[in-house]
């Protein structure tokens, strides 16, 4: 997929996500870590300029400079970080950035981070992936883990909902895309992901949460 179209992808994210934080995640302490290395971060981890270079610059710089599959990462803050494949097993695909935080996804969902501060240690969306990539609605069963005080590990349940609405074109011609907007509402966490899906199934943009404290993350898929 071109840059042109993954941006287009972001664009539509961008326009189908609820702009509210339901969990409230802004408010709590959590947001820091993002707010201080990783909002100063570019491809090669420089400091920014004065003017710090949009998202779309960032995605220029790294598709011309990193070889093979390549993901744009937001926080909800602004700060961007760019992750580069690293590894693949079977469904799972472990990216990294350029200051060694790490980034697994399964079926385009985030299924483990490492070095954010508040990591999802694992989880298991397997039926929410299921429904998503099939862009059919339902309700189902979510957990992640997390570490607690005493460091172990601890599920964190979560009930479900699925809702594909109608598909969406950005671009026109060789250069268009069309993708099912897909939400995914978790409780008690009050979580709404919200993901892009293309007509392989495939999830090429997507917000999700990652937890208490460190709110949620857009992905975009620049390269695969």
């Amino acid at each position: 997929m071109s840059r042109a179209l993954a941006l287009a992808a972001l664009t539509a994210l961008s326009l189908a996500a609820c702009s509210r934080d339901s969990a409230e995640i802004g408010a709590k302490s959590g947001a820091g870590p993002a707010k201080g290395t990783l909002s100063r971060m570019l491809p090669f981890g420089k400091p920014t300029p004065a003017q710090p270079a949009s998202a779309e610059q960032i995605a220029a710089s790294a598709l011309q400079s990193i070889e093979g599959p390549v993901l744009l990462a937001q926080f909800d803050n602004g700060a961007t970080v760019i992750f580069a494949e690293r590894g693949r097993n079977g469904e799972m695909r472990t990216y990294l950035s350029p200051d060694g935080r790490s980034l697994s996804l399964r079926g385009g969902m985030i299924a483990a981070t490492r070095g954010f501060g508040r990591d999802v240690m694992s989880s298991d969306a397997t039926q929410s992936a299921a429904l998503v990539s099939a862009r059919q609605g339902g309700t189902v069963p979510r957990v992640q883990y997390y570490l607690d005080g005493d460091g172990r590990e601890r599920p964190y349940p979560m009930t479900c909902t699925i809702t594909p609405t109608e598909p969406v074109t950005q671009g026109t011609g060789d250069q268009s895309l069309t993708v099912t907007p897909v939400t995914e509402l978790c409780e008690p966490a009050q979580a709404q992901n919200s993901y892009m899906v293309n007509e392989a199934g495939q999830i090429i943009a997507s917000r999700q949460w990652i937890g208490p404290r460190m709110g949620y993350l857009t992905i975009t898929a620049l390269r695969d």
